[in-house]
């Protein structure tokens, strides 16, 4: 059971057969429910914060998203949704169903920029279909607590058997399309270095109008062989994605296989490398998986190596944080941290603070909430959502 969280006691709700979120988030008059300190005074080299849990039991959460009024949409793998109002969590009705098995399941939600006109809501999840399967997009209206007008927009091409590697991530560009990240689908063949032509969408970043019809100046729209939906491609198992807020540059992070965790600026048209051009090596025996880099292949902005495991990534621009301003910041799952990533006018890394190794475990989303806050979802058995708070420091006797 997912429990809502504030000072003075613990406040619990409950629906059959199902296991409910319980929040505890910003107002839209800006009045924030406190919720539970979980670490109190955490001191990085630029903040200093408290941890707070403002929901907690959730199953294996994947994404969140906040529509206008300040209400809260929480995406569970195993194929729920809650709808969080204030201190009340719902499971919202009429999901789709999902292919929920290993890697599989409900992952991202996303608000539409234009909401409050449109009213849509994006979804991205996995599908199975005569033993093969893969990451579809679809968006639906929200009444009540339920979805309706459910639209099926993209499914990625071709579904496949392997129950890993999906992706997946949604984020809206300012000319009013959408791109979603699509996962390599554990595919990787041993060949000489080229650059082939996108045929298929698996491993790769795709561009869509929000009614799910491809844009006419895709890189590929009109190349013979190619797939016009590409936008990117040669990306193993991206599950993170952010749009800088100044620049409006594309920022993925993607999974590696044995190492070789990748921070990648995402170009239309570019090649990316996998699996030809690769920083890891093999799970079984470290052999490395194709060259290091190659001419016509996009090289990373940064890689790790032994794998953080990235997953969720945001621009922080609030007022919360100030000296976090325009910082990258991404989850990691074996890690369990998140990682703050300073990037210069040239787009590359020139400074990186870990938070949080191993403290409130395995990190699958990062977001940025309306009350200017950082949130944080776990991917575990009992995962939940957590906000970092700023330390108020009380001026000194001598302070003017």
């Amino acid at each position: 059971m997912v429990h809502i969280m504030s000072m003075a006691r613990l406040f619990l709700w409950s629906l059959p057969l199902l296991c409910l979120a319980s929040l505890a988030h910003s107002a839209p008059d800006g009045v924030f429910p406190e919720g539970e300190i979980v670490r109190a005074r955490v001191e990085s080299e630029l903040a200093t914060f408290h941890v707070v849990r403002v929901v907690d039991g959730l199953r294996h959460p994947w994404a969140v998203d906040w529509l206008p009024d300040g209400r809260m949409l929480i995406t569970e793998r195993g194929g729920s949704l809650y709808l969080v109002d204030g201190r009340k969590a719902t499971a919202v009705s009429q999901v789709p169903q999902v292919w929920a098995e290993n890697q599989g399941g409900l992952l991202d939600v996303a608000v539409a920029p234009d909401y409050a006109k449109t009213g849509w809501i994006y979804l991205t999840y996995t599908l199975r279909e005569d033993g093969k399967g893969g990451t579809v997009l679809a968006r639906a209206r929200l009444e009540g607590t339920r979805l309706t007008q459910l639209e099926e927009l993209y499914r990625q091409t071709p579904f496949l058997a392997p129950n890993y590697h999906f992706g997946s991530r949604i984020a809206f560009l300012e000319d009013g399309t959408l791109l979603v990240t699509l996962g390599e689908r554990g595919q990787r063949r041993e060949r000489v270095v080229d650059i082939p032509t996108p045929s298929t969408s698996v491993g790769t970043t795709v561009r869509l109008h929000p009614d799910g019809s491809i844009p006419d100046d895709n890189p590929f729209v009109g190349q013979e062989g190619a797939r016009p939906e590409v936008y990117s491609y040669g990306h193993r198992n991206a599950q993170g994605m952010a749009i800088h807020p100044e620049t409006g540059a594309i920022w993925q992070h993607e999974h590696g296989p044995h190492g070789g965790d990748e921070l990648n600026l995402i170009e239309p048209g570019n090649h990316y490398g996998w699996p030809d051009v690769s920083l890891g090596d093999t799970y079984s025996d470290q052999r490395p998986i194709g060259v290091p880099s190659a001419p016509g292949v996009t090289d990373p902005v940064a890689s790790w190596d032994p794998s953080p495991a990235f997953s969720g990534m945001t621009f922080y621009t609030g007022e919360a944080f100030p000296r976090w301003r325009n910082h990258l910041f991404m989850g990691a799952l074996a890690q369990q941290q998140i990682l703050r990533i300073e990037l210069n006018a040239h787009n590359r890394v020139v400074h990186q603070e870990a938070l949080l190794r191993g403290e409130i475990g395995r990190i699958r989303d990062v977001a940025q909430g309306p009350d200017g806050r950082l949130y944080l979802l776990t991917d575990m058995p009992d995962g939940g959502l957590y906000r970092l708070d700023p330390v108020r420091e009380r001026p000194g006797p001598d302070a003017r």
